[in-house]
């Protein structure tokens, strides 16, 4: 199993307008949804605003709706990247539907506030040629599912961002949404089945060392945020986490790395490091 890449990084030299990047992508990402919600119908996702609905704030909001309830109702992720062009400026956020205000700003995409939050990242200049690097990833194996967009304008770990990682879960079985700022911050959020609440991350597991052989990590998993620490009376109780692990076709890099890195492994796979989080993608399986 490897991941069905489309580059787009041939229209960069030309200066490909970003609207009609983010256009190309949406028309994939459609594609995948479509097929995606049919193999899953007890979930759903959808794109509740998407790049032509707002030219002014440009990007997704995607809303999952998950196989799994809570206080009986059914429990939905929102997550959120939008380039507001006039100021320059990336917003990026995950949290649960409720917290999404339709009327709150950015635009058509509203404000989702209550999970994590970077706003505003200003590092988007439009007037430069757009993106000098992109590439969508898909696949659609049961139970391994996911969608993936990542640009860079160049290797500057400032200037790259996952734009869109719609990922299955394969512990729970479970959508997770992701995306990171053009800064590199990452924000992920999923559900907790045992714990009956949403969980959330900024980077991905992985070891770090100096020099050769820089391996990769499988399978890939989030480092879930915990709450901050605090001297209360009595102490809260000790909490585990479920582990919430990307697809077999991700994997961890150990160093940091620029987005579109390709390397081999050992066993003759090939992969493309995917945005700015040491987060990467096999593309070519082991012979």
């Amino acid at each position: 199993m490897a991941a069905i890449l489309s580059d787009l990084s041939r229209r960069g030299d030309q200066g490909f307008p970003l609207p009609n990047l983010f256009s190309e992508v949406q028309t994939l990402l459609a594609s995948w949804l479509a097929a995606a919600n049919a193999q899953n119908p007890s979930q759903l996702l959808e794109v509740l605003t998407g790049p032509a609905a707002d030219a002014a704030h440009l990007g997704w909001t995607i809303r999952a709706t998950l196989a799994a309830t809570s206080g009986g109702q059914p429990v939905q992720l929102i997550s959120q990247w939008v380039a507001t062009l006039a100021t320059t400026a990336v917003t990026s956020a995950v949290g649960l539907a409720a917290g999404h205000n339709p009327t709150g700003g950015l635009g058509a995409h509203g404000l989702l506030s209550g999970g994590q939050l970077h706003a505003p990242v200003s590092s988007l200049n439009p007037a430069e040629p757009f993106p000098a690097l992109a590439w969508v990833v898909r696949s659609l194996a049961p139970g391994q599912e996911y969608f993936g967009f990542c640009l860079s304008l160049h290797t500057f770990s400032t200037r790259q961002a996952v734009v869109l990682l719609i990922a299955k879960d394969v512990t729970s079985g479970l959508w997770h949404l992701h995306n990171t700022t053009m800064g590199g911050l990452q924000c992920m959020v999923a559900w907790n089945l045992a714990a009956d609440k949403e969980i959330f991350s900024t980077a991905l597991w992985s070891e770090f060392f100096n020099g050769p052989p820089f391996a990769l990590r499988h399978p890939a998993a989030w480092m879930l945020a915990t709450p901050s620490i605090v001297h209360v009376t009595p102490l809260p109780p000790v909490r585990r986490w479920a582990p919430v692990v990307l697809p077999a076709d991700f994997g961890a890099y150990t160093r940091t790395f620029a987005t579109g890195g390709y390397f081999k492994g050992a066993d003759g796979s090939e992969w493309l490091l995917f945005g700015p989080s040491r987060l990467a993608v096999r593309l070519i399986d082991a012979p």
